[in-house]
């Protein structure tokens, strides 16, 4: 028994019991997460046939009030093919909108020449409308329209090109000075016909939007949930957003590279398909049940957040996870025990070898007193990593030093080698920059005092216009100078002034025009109103601005320099794009490190951009070159937007 004991300690075979472990945790999982995801399809089910049925009930009470307009429009036709007596067309259109609190309006007119000696034919309108005088709501007002031209309204023109009663859709109808409903409205449009069947007229039923859409909106199955109704084009008739109402379509501003989702969700609705689709908007994951309106070609949809949808599925995690885990951990515990228990010998030896790896060779190992195969081993090892740690620590130390000083050395060099060539070339550049304004107001000071007399006024006007222009290049090179010292001391730049975006380009356009002389189209193209304004440093921005415009004009020959003004949901943005040669591409990653330029026999002292950018950073903006523009340059300078209390 006791030799059996000693080969069993001997023996490696007992790994097995190992991978009959990882086994077991294997089925273990396999199981509870098919368990998982069959309770994860069962649930979302459920909720998705909740909100279908919340949808077919909308769809029905859209419907039921639909067909109350149509039964109440069928109604009074009867009494209109066999009356058509102006005083009669009257009542009816009165009758159908005080007798149906649902229904809005409704206009009865007839063909221009179905009444001899009406120039315009004849339409008789009843609208409700609140009577504030009379402290009353809801009271229906009548009038015979025989001066305005009905016949090009689409409600008229609609079913007299179909031949049939149908829904038009959704309009805005109002004109001010007139009696007309202020609210959009639907209409159901019904031709007349007399006796040989000739078309008469069109009798219209008008519905309000308003109210179709309370009775959409009626009932929601989860808080963050709402509906919306497409027409046959996509445009919106019902949204939250009323913004979007009438105007925007499902497919407006959607690129269908990254929405797919959302252009085949437009397209099921547009197709009249019934249906549920996952769909990502606005960054929420969202799942949009659909179904068409019947007799429109309208559809409806129901806007579920999945999150909500699928809350009693989230539920579950907290059960189903925590036990996945508790399972888990009590399988690995018993697997570590046994593995712990059979393989402890090769545990020792491998934690040895990872020691050695990895270059430790100062934590002395504790000698073994196994006799066996593994216990020999680890002494040896104990051996060699005495007789080597000393060796091995003394190169490692060596080595370091050597290659902390060869790096320190080579930094140090380089350092000083491009301090030298950036002193040097900078005063090059800036004896170069101030030499050249200062000859010209001294040549043409010293012609204005020897020969004042001889000069013609416009020359003089010239020669002062042109001597104006150096000094304030120069004031501005110096200005620029004193800024680069003064403002790599602050950690920030107070905004404490309320800025007009608009007046300040302006005034930065005048500037840059006092610096250089425009050899090109300049324009300012604002998308925001004079009256938008921004929480900023007014001289530093008007700087900066004048700056990039004085670039701009500089290296621009032919076409034009644009200054374009508009916002985002939180920032304003000045953007200033000109046609001049643009920057190389290998150029883009120095442009505003601090005495660039590129091309070094041109104008300035390659401070300009690093002031700008520094500047703007410091005021908490950023100011960025947008590579993708080609056809010149174009700078981005964002602000952060002024938000009212």
């Amino acid at each position: 028994m006791l030799e059996m004991h000693k080969h069993i300690r001997k023996s490696l075979s007992t790994r097995l019991s190992l991978d009959i472990l990882l086994v077991v945790m294997l089925i273990f999982t396999l199981s509870l997460g098919f368990l998982y995801w069959q309770s994860r399809s069962i649930i979302r089910q459920e909720a998705i046939d909740e909100a279908s049925h919340v949808l077919d009930n909308t769809a029905l009470r859209v419907k039921g009030q639909m067909q109350e307009l149509e039964t109440a429009t069928r109604n009074i036709l009867w009494l209109v093919n066999i009356n058509h007596q102006q005083d009669s067309l009257l009542k009816y259109s009165h009758r159908i909108v005080a007798n149906h609190p649902h229904i809005n309006g409704c206009s009865i007119t007839m063909e221009p020449d179905y009444y001899p000696g009406e120039e315009y034919g004849f339409s008789a309108y009843s609208v409700r409308m609140d009577d504030h005088e009379n402290s009353r709501k809801d009271s229906v007002v009548t009038v015979r329209e025989a001066d305005y031209d009905y016949y090009n309204k689409v409600w008229y023109k609609t079913p007299r090109q179909k031949n049939a009663a149908c829904w038009v859709d959704p309009f805005d109808d109002y004109n001010a000075g007139t009696l007309s409903s202020p609210e959009m409205i639907a209409s159901y449009c019904v031709p007349l016909y007399n006796k040989q069947g000739k078309f008469i007229g069109v009798i219209s039923t008008d519905l309000s939007l308003k109210k179709l859409t309370e009775t959409i909106t009626a009932e929601h199955p989860y808080e963050h949930s709402y509906f919306m109704m497409l027409g046959a084009d996509g445009h919106y008739f019902v949204h939250p957003d009323t913004t979007k109402v009438l105007k925007q379509s499902i497919f407006t501003g959607t690129d269908p590279r990254e929405h797919t989702d959302v252009v085949a969700l437009g397209y099921e609705m547009t197709n009249g398909r019934t249906g549920h689709m996952d769909v990502k908007l606005d960054g929420r994951q969202l799942i949009v049940l659909y179904r068409p309106l019947e007799g429109t070609q309208w559809s409806v949809a129901l806007v579920c957040p999945s999150n909500e949808m699928l809350r009693g599925y989230n539920r579950l995690n907290y059960i189903l996870l925590p036990m996945l885990v508790i399972g888990l951990l009590l399988l690995v515990m018993g697997c570590r025990r046994i593995v712990r228990h059979f393989i402890q010998p090769l545990g020792i030896l491998a934690a040895e070898l990872r020691q050695i790896g990895d270059g430790d060779y100062e934590q002395p190992l504790p000698p073994s007193l196994r006799t066996d195969l593994i216990g020999q081993l680890q002494n040896s090892f104990c051996q060699m990593r005495r007789s080597i740690s000393q060796h091995i620590k003394d190169a490692e130390n060596t080595k370091q030093e050597t290659e902390q000083r060869t790096k320190e050395l080579e930094q140090a060099t380089l350092l000083a080698r491009q301090a030298s060539e950036q002193k040097t070339q900078f005063m090059q550049d800036m004896s170069h920059q101030i030499r050249t304004p200062l000859n010209i107001v001294h040549g043409f000071s010293q012609i204005l005092r020897d020969d004042s007399e001889m000069i013609p006024v416009d020359e003089k006007q010239q020669m002062v216009e042109t001597m104006y222009v150096q000094t304030n290049a120069l004031d501005y090179m110096v200005s620029k100078l004193l800024t680069a010292s003064l403002i790599e001391s602050h950690q920030t730049i107070s905004n404490d002034d309320t800025v007009r975006c608009n007046d300040l380009a302006r005034e930065a356009f005048d500037n840059a025009s006092s610096l250089i002389t425009p050899a090109v189209e300049t324009r300012l193209d604002s998308h925001v109103s004079d009256d938008v304004t921004v929480n900023t440093n007014r001289h530093h921005l008007l700087i900066v601005l004048t700056e990039l415009l004085v670039n701009a004009l500089h290296f621009t020959h032919e076409g034009c320099v644009t200054m374009r003004i508009d916002t985002t949901d939180n920032a304003v943005r000045f953007i200033v794009e000109d046609t001049g040669p643009g920057i190389p591409a290998d150029k883009t990653n120095f442009v505003f490190e601090k005495f660039t330029k590129l091309d070094m026999f041109t104008d300035g002292l390659g401070l300009g951009l690093f002031l700008c950018q520094r500047v703007v950073q410091l005021m908490g903006g950023s100011l960025t070159l947008d590579t993708e523009y080609t056809d010149g340059s174009r700078f981005v300078l964002e602000l952060q937007k002024d938000i009212p209390d």
